[in-house]
C-alpha cells in the first residue's frame, strides 16, 4: 500500500513539474503547441508595414487615402497597391511554421542566420509583430525564422517567405490609371484632347447619353463600344513608374476625367507623348503622386473621339410603317424599276405577284446600319449612283428615299445619301450587294 502510495505522489509531483515546466515554456512566447500558427493578420489593422532584405528596404505607411510608399530619398510618396499589400499578408496567414525547433541562444543566432534582421517584416497597428528570416533549414525548401511573439523560439518556413520579403518595391507601385476596379462604378467620364475634340458622357440608370457640348446630345451613345471603353479603362495599367521624368513637359495628348460613385471630383490622366519613337507616353495621374509611363497601343485605346462612341445610323426613320418599297436600279448602262408590295402574308413583286422572301430582314439591316467613317458635304468624285431605295408608308406616304452610290477607292465600301440632306455617308458595301442580288428574280 505504501509503495502505491509513494509511485502516486512521484507521478504527481512529476506532472506538476512537467506542468509547470509548460507553463513556463508558453509564459516565453511560444505558441506552436500542436497547432503552429501566426496572429491573424489584417491590412485595415496595421498602419505601418517594413520590408527588408539584401535587395533593399521597403516602408509603407496609411494614410487617410490609402496605402503609401514613403520615400527613403525626400521624394513623393509613392501610392502602393493595396492589393498585393493584402495579399502578402494572406500569404504570410496562410502559411504557418512547418515545425517548431526550439530555444536559440546569443551564440547559437549566428548558427540560424538570425542574429540580424536583414530579411524581415514588421507590421505595426496597435501593437509590433515581426518575423525575421535566416539561414536555410535542414530540410529541402525551409529556413529558420523567429517571430518577435516568440522570445527565443525558432521555427522552420518555407522558403517562399524569403522571396516574399524580398520582392522589389516596383511591385508593390500601383500602376492603376483609375481606382474604379468595375465598370458600374463609373458614372461620367469626358476627355479632349487634338486627336479626340471634347465630349463628355454620363451615366442614366444602365446607359450613357452625351452630356455635353451641346451639340452631341442629340446622339445617341453606342452603348456597346461604351462597355469596351470602361472595361479598357478600370483595366488600365501604366508600364511603370517614370525613373526621371522630364522638368518640361511637351503639350498634352489627351486629358480623360473620370467620376465615380464614391467621389464628386473627378480623377484625372493626364498623357504626353515622351518625344521617343512613338511607343511611350509619359502620364500624370491624379491619384498618383509621381508620373508613370504607358504603352502607346494602350493610349491609342483610351484616345477615343465622340463619332467613335456615338451611335451612327444612317437612316433614322420607322420603317416598320413601309406599305411599298420601290427600287430604281442602275446598272450597266441601264436604269430598271422594281416594286414592292406588302400584303397580309409578306412582300410580294408589284407587276407579278411573286412572293418575295427576305426583304424585311434586309430592311431591319438598313435600320441598323452605321457609317464606318465621318460623313461628307460632297460625294467623291468618280462616284457612281446605282440604287435608289423609296419606302412609302399607308397613303403612299414617302417615309424616306436613300441612294447608293459606289466608292471609287474602296470595293468594299460604298457612299448613301438620304434624300432632304446635303450629306454623304460612308458605309460598308455587303447591304448593298445582298439587295442588288436579289433585284433581278422581282
Amino acid at each position: 500500500m505504501k509503495r502505491r502510495i509513494a509511485i502516486f505522489l512521484a507521478l504527481l509531483i512529476l506532472a506538476t513539474g512537467l506542468g509547470l515546466g509548460i507553463h513556463q515554456w508558453t509564459k516565453r512566447g511560444v505558441i506552436l503547441i500542436g497547432d503552429p500558427t501566426w496572429p491573424g493578420l489584417s491590412l485595415k489593422s496595421l498602419t505601418r508595414i517594413e520590408l527588408k532584405s539584401p535587395a533593399g528596404n521597403s516602408l509603407f505607411s496609411r494614410t487617410a487615402e490609402g496605402w503609401f510608399i514613403m520615400p527613403v530619398n525626400g521624394t513623393a510618396p509613392i501610392r502602393a497597391n493595396e492589393a498585393r499589400l493584402k495579399g502578402l499578408l494572406d500569404t504570410i496567414g496562410h502559411t504557418p511554421p512547418v515545425s517548431h525547433v526550439g530555444r536559440f541562444t546569443r551564440r547559437e543566432k549566428s548558427s540560424f542566420g538570425l542574429d540580424n534582421d536583414n530579411t524581415s517584416i514588421t507590421l505595426t497597428g496597435k501593437d509590433v509583430w515581426g518575423i525575421v528570416i535566416g539561414a536555410d533549414g535542414p530540410a529541402q525548401g525551409t529556413v529558420y525564422a523567429r517571430s518577435s511573439l516568440q522570445g527565443d523560439q525558432v521555427v522552420l518556413v518555407t522558403n517562399q517567405y524569403r522571396n516574399l520579403f524580398s520582392k522589389p518595391e516596383s511591385f508593390f507601385h500601383d500602376l492603376r490609371l483609375v481606382s474604379a476596379t468595375e465598370p458600374e462604378d463609373i458614372t461620367r467620364i469626358s476627355a479632349e484632347g487634338p486627336g479626340t475634340g471634347v465630349w463628355e458622357i454620363s451615366r442614366t440608370g444602365d446607359m450613357f447619353i452625351f452630356s455635353a457640348p451641346e451639340q452631341l446630345t442629340r446622339h445617341s451613345v453606342a452603348q456597346a463600344k461604351t462597355a469596351l471603353y470602361l472595361h479598357t479603362l478600370v483595366n488600365a495599367r501604366a508600364r511603370n513608374v517614370a525613373i526621371e521624368p522630364q522638368a518640361v513637359l511637351p503639350p498634352r495628348s489627351l486629358k480623360i476625367s473620370v467620376w465615380t460613385k464614391k467621389s464628386a471630383a473627378p480623377e484625372t490622366i493626364e498623357l504626353y507623348h515622351d518625344g521617343s519613337d512613338g511607343k511611350v507616353f509619359l502620364c500624370r495621374l491624379s491619384r498618383q503622386n509621381v508620373p508613370v509611363e504607358v504603352e502607346a497601343e494602350l493610349v491609342d485605346k483610351l484616345n477615343a473621339s465622340a463619332f467613335a462612341l456615338r451611335e451612327k445610323p444612317v437612316l433614322e426613320v420607322d420603317l416598320g410603317q413601309t406599305e411599298e418599297q420601290r427600287f430604281t436600279v442602275r446598272r450597266n448602262g441601264k436604269v430598271r424599276e422594281y416594286t414592292a408590295l406588302r400584303t397580309a402574308d409578306g412582300w410580294h413583286d408589284g407587276a407579278s405577284g411573286k412572293e418575295l422572301t427576305g426583304l424585311d430582314v434586309i430592311m431591319w439591316r438598313l435600320g441598323s446600319l452605321q457609317f464606318v467613317d465621318a460623313p461628307r458635304k460632297e460625294l467623291p468624285a468618280g462616284a457612281r449612283n446605282l440604287l435608289t431605295w423609296k419606302f412609302s408608308g399607308p397613303g403612299r406616304h414617302t417615309l424616306a428615299t436613300v441612294n447608293f452610290f459606289s466608292d471609287p477607292v474602296s470595293s468594299g465600301r460604298c457612299w448613301i445619301q438620304v434624300e432632304g440632306e446635303d450629306i454623304w455617308f460612308p458605309a460598308e458595301r455587303l447591304l448593298l450587294d445582298d439587295l442588288m442580288s436579289r433585284l433581278p428574280a422581282l
